[in-house]
């Protein structure tokens, strides 16, 4: 079996409590033992651990995974900003220091889009030189802040989270419906460093439990024929995909998907994001 790596991940002090911030069933054990044993059960060898502290309850998220990061060699973290615009040389050697690889962006309001094109642009050439990650979420015409900035920054390593948020499927799509969807998505396919992570499948379709997600695989096929399978990188979104779906199926929905071969799957699977770590 080939080796695999996981794009898409939180870890979260005393663990993920969006859902139920007082009776968090994942506390003990800590979400890095329980990984730790579905990563032996699945043959899983780094991680990517998305930073987020964009509610109260995750304060102090950038400290934690800069613990895990010198605790454990296969934990490779990407820190939580809120503010782009306040990003600077200094701030990113300090965090280079820390072992993150990279920076996490939540863009989901004309606040945060802005503070994008206010970047000083020796932060991108910085990141860009560095090859280091940048974790995004976002959704629909959002995606279409990146242009200028990759168009300046081409091989900025920009990674794509959930597919990009398309809208969940509640049933058949047409191949033109879905191309619509992915608009913004497809068109930053152009750029070679842009890649998509295959994660949050409860969040594309309806209901989110509905594995194995059949009404979201056209967004998959469309993303294949436009990035190919060697910028896919398959993610779990651990531990609140867990909400929905258990861990296997995290994976094993793309076993499924008749369009990929095995030799796709093991790409998008781990070497993919594998080859990209060696890069930073």
């Amino acid at each position: 079996m080939s080796m695999r790596a996981d794009a898409h991940l939180h870890f979260f002090r005393p663990g993920y409590a969006a859902v139920m911030p007082d009776t968090c069933r994942r506390q003990l054990p800590d979400e890095v033992t329980l990984y730790a044993a579905l990563a032996q059960q699945h043959a899983i060898e780094q991680v990517l651990a998305v930073g987020f502290e964009g509610q109260s309850w995750a304060t102090g998220n950038n400290g934690y995974l800069a613990e895990l990061a010198v605790a454990y060699a296969w934990i490779r973290p990407v820190a939580f900003v809120a503010n782009p615009a306040q990003l600077d040389i200094a701030g990113l050697e300090v965090l280079a220091g820390q072992k993150f690889v990279g920076l996490s962006l939540y863009v989901f309001d004309d606040e945060i889009e802005g503070a994008l094109a206010r970047v000083d642009a020796a932060v991108w050439a910085w990141l860009e030189k560095r090859r280091w990650l940048i974790s995004v979420n976002s959704k629909g015409l959002r995606w279409a802040a990146f242009v200028q900035i990759l168009e300046s920054h081409p091989d900025l390593r920009l990674l794509i989270s959930h597919l990009g948020l398309p809208p969940a499927a509640e049933g058949a799509m047409a191949k033109a419906f879905v191309h619509q969807q992915l608009n913004s998505v497809i068109a930053l396919a152009r750029f070679g460093g842009v890649c998509v992570k295959l994660s949050g499948f409860y969040a594309l379709t309806v209901p989110g439990y509905d594995y194995p997600h059949r009404n979201a695989w056209p967004y998959v096929a469309a993303l294949v024929e436009s990035y190919g399978v060697d910028r896919l990188l398959w993610g779990s979104d651990f531990s609140p995909s867990l909400e929905h779906v258990s861990f296997p199926q995290t994976i094993g929905l793309l076993g499924q998907m008749p369009f990929l071969t095995d030799n796709d799957r093991a790409q998008i699977e781990g070497k993919n994001l594998l080859r990209i770590f060696g890069e930073v």
